[in-house]
């Protein structure tokens, strides 16, 4: 591990480290197992077949520049990149002819705007053809103007295979500028062989006695929103009074250290690392470390409830010359067979229907053919890609606020930081 923070590490950087983490080739080992261009865990299907399932295309070698958060793409990290180390966009690839520089370059939505606001404020290109930020940003991009409009004309997949909960959504409720990539929950992750008991509520991670070894998150939207449900506030309907009650308990847990820092997504290898013997926490994420770093890891939504999101394939303004080669790699991740390897591997809530169930016929298959490790890992992940009906109900979503709003909460957080 280089001695740069990671939250200052570039993106090439963020992506050579990840590349470089042995411990996590184990759980992927099937693409080894599976042969050279293997692409599912339990589909067993060849670079060929993936790209025949998929829409034709035609290529003229442009190349799509496309910023995503981290831990969020298959990676077969046992062979060298065939061009890129990610088999799903390597069968895009080779199905249309064009490139794609896939980027690790979100950690954090406020920062990822900010970073994209002096190009689009005036009118230059951002320099990514396609972003994946969270829903408010989508709301606040397109608010601005800032985002093209899709052309669904051009979405075959998304409009033959789109899930019914990925449809719609708050911030962008026609789907005019953007469709789901995935999406998940925002709770409590831990380690009780750490922690030495159970933990159910925001306020168990405000205990004193882990006062050092727990870790929050900097985006201010999982922060209070978990903080107003631990206070009994439903965070759709929280006034900025209640906001600063929020900070208040917040800062009181400040002043005795209780948080081993702000994080955004390098929360992930303090976790895994054992570093923070609890945090607030992506599900998807947590899916990953007990496959590849902790299998004891666990991941719970307070009693109180946790936070649903989604983050979202979109196109800033700006990127006009290859719009048409962008829409075929937004539809691409409809089609349920690249949805389907993407899902086996990172976990998340997929925005495809019928996911969770390939992915079980994919287990049936392996179990069948005597690959029960395979089988095992598959039986696993099935139920987990798609929201159920609990979580929902005892998930909620972010505010939604108004620019006033906006400014007076982040005024608010920015104390609760340190800013």
């Amino acid at each position: 591990m280089s001695d740069v923070p990671r939250h200052q590490l570039t993106p090439i950087e963020l992506a050579i480290e990840r590349a470089m983490r042995q411990d996590r080739i184990n759980r992927r080992a099937f693409l080894g197992r599976a042969g050279r261009g293997g692409i599912a865990l339990g589909a067993m299907l060849s670079l060929p077949a993936l790209i025949a399932a998929c829409s034709p295309g035609g290529g003229d070698g442009v190349t799509l520049e496309w910023a995503n958060w981290t831990a969020y793409i298959d990676i077969d990290e046992e062979n060298p990149p065939d061009p890129t180390p990610y088999p799903t966009i390597n069968a895009f690839i080779e199905q249309t002819g064009f490139n794609v520089n896939y980027q690790e370059a979100i950690l954090d939505n406020a920062e990822f705007m900010q970073a994209l606001l002096p190009d689009l404020t005036n009118g230059n290109p951002t320099g990514w053809d396609l972003i994946t930020p969270g829903g408010w940003v989508v709301q606040r991009l397109g608010d601005l103007g800032y985002l093209e409009e899709l052309d669904h004309s051009k979405l075959p997949n998304f409009a033959a295979n789109a899930a019914d909960h990925a449809v719609g959504q708050w911030f962008d409720p026609d789907n005019t500028y953007s469709v789901w990539w995935q999406g998940g929950i925002t709770g409590i992750a831990y380690d009780p062989n750490q922690t030495g008991r159970e933990l159910t509520t925001f306020d168990d991670l405000l205990d004193p006695e882990f006062a050092g070894r727990v870790g929050a998150f900097s985006d201010m939207r999982d922060m209070f929103g978990l903080t107003l449900l631990s206070l009994g506030i439903v965070p759709e309907n929280a006034t900025v009074d209640d906001a600063t009650a929020a900070q208040q308990v917040l800062l009181e847990a400040n002043e005795r250290d209780q948080f081993r820092g702000y994080y955004g997504n390098e929360y992930y290898d303090a976790l895994a690392a054992g570093d923070l013997i609890a945090s607030v926490a992506w599900s998807g994420d947590i899916t990953q470390i007990q496959l590849a770093d902790n299998p004891d890891m666990l991941f719970v939504i307070p009693e109180a409830g946790g936070m649903r999101w989604n983050d979202n394939m979109c196109i800033p303004k700006g990127s006009t010359e290859k719009i048409d080669q962008t829409h075929q790699l937004i539809d691409y991740w409809y089609d349920l067979e690249a949805a389907t390897t993407l899902s086996e591997y990172i976990g998340y809530f997929t925005g495809v229907a019928g996911v969770s169930e390939r992915i079980q016929e994919n287990a049936d298959a392996a179990r069948e053919s005597g690959d029960t490790e395979t089988a095992d890992y598959l039986d696993g992940v099935a139920p987990i890609v798609v929201p159920t009906a609990d979580q929902i109900d005892n998930t909620y979503t972010d505010k939604q606020l108004s620019e006033e709003e906006e400014a007076q909460w982040n005024d608010l957080f920015l104390e609760v930081l340190g800013g």
